[in-house]
């Protein structure tokens, strides 16, 4: 049974960019994959629970994961789902988050030697040439292709800011440059990223000319679609200072009887 009946038997996968390539390939190799998080608090929460519990299923088949911590695409922000703009976060509040993401994630992901890798997009993204940038990447993206992205679609009545337009092609080049650096040829995140996930796969298959993929996993929802993880206090913070134990036990124990089994599917080994 390969990692993939794995994820399906137990609900992950949402979409995939080529089905067929990605099932034949889980199967018979082992490949390396990321999954990016951007560092905007300085914990990580229940909704990156389910993006750590399929990248520790990939690494525990064989699979090589890369933490993609986005020291450079956090100062941006994704705007991704959001009516408005994010607040700009500075560069110390980042580089604190990010400790914080590394000791958390340690938990779930094997980082003994050569089993998992951990990187920053701001060693590549911040001394990126803009005009170089456009010459490389921005050649590959068409405008009204981005702008048919559900991403953006929330922000159109509010304005959508060139600052922000430009993050789908920060994230595709993180791809394009893992891909280089690491024969990255997958990327893993949760649903919402799927337009930006995309655009990755397509900047290596034209720039390159060689296979990438994408795969996204589902969000935590009720069973009437309503998202999970969030209390009257906030997000269910996976930092026990943020989130007391007591409270993170009380949230699943109070999960109603026809959600049970998913959470226990997406959140457990059992």
């Amino acid at each position: 049974m390969s990692v993939y009946d794995v994820l399906m038997e137990r609900g992950f996968i949402k979409q995939m960019s080529h089905e067929d390539e990605i099932k034949e390939l889980l199967e018979k190799e082992k490949i390396t994959f990321y999954i990016g998080f951007d560092p905007t608090a300085d914990s990580l929460h229940v909704g990156h629970f389910i993006a750590l519990m399929m990248m520790s299923h990939m690494q525990r088949a064989g699979h090589r994961p890369i933490v993609l911590l986005g020291g450079g695409t956090g100062m941006v922000g994704d705007p991704s789902g959001k009516d408005e703009m994010r607040k700009m976060l500075t560069p110390e509040f980042i580089a604190h988050n990010i400790a914080c993401f590394k000791k958390q994630m340690s938990r779930f992901i094997d980082f003994g030697e050569d089993k998992a890798i951990i990187v920053n997009n701001a060693d590549w993204l911040l001394d990126l040439n803009y005009v170089q940038l456009l010459r490389e990447v921005g050649v590959h993206f068409t405008v009204n292709r981005m702008l048919a992205a559900e991403c953006f679609k929330k922000r159109w009545e509010k304005g959508l800011t060139f600052f922000e337009f430009n993050y789908m092609i920060m994230q595709g080049y993180d791809f394009w440059k893992l891909h280089h650096d690491y024969n990255c040829i997958m990327e893993l995140g949760g649903d919402d990223q799927w337009s930006n996930m995309l655009a990755g796969v397509e900047l290596i298959r034209r720039k390159d000319q060689k296979p990438a993929y994408c795969m996204t996993c589902k969000l935590l929802t009720t069973s009437d679609g309503r998202k999970m993880g969030k209390t009257e206090k906030g997000a269910l913070w996976l930092d026990p200072e943020k989130t007391s134990p007591y409270d993170f036990y009380q949230y699943w124990r109070n999960v109603a009887d026809s959600d049970v089994e998913n959470c226990l599917s997406l959140l457990t080994f059992l």
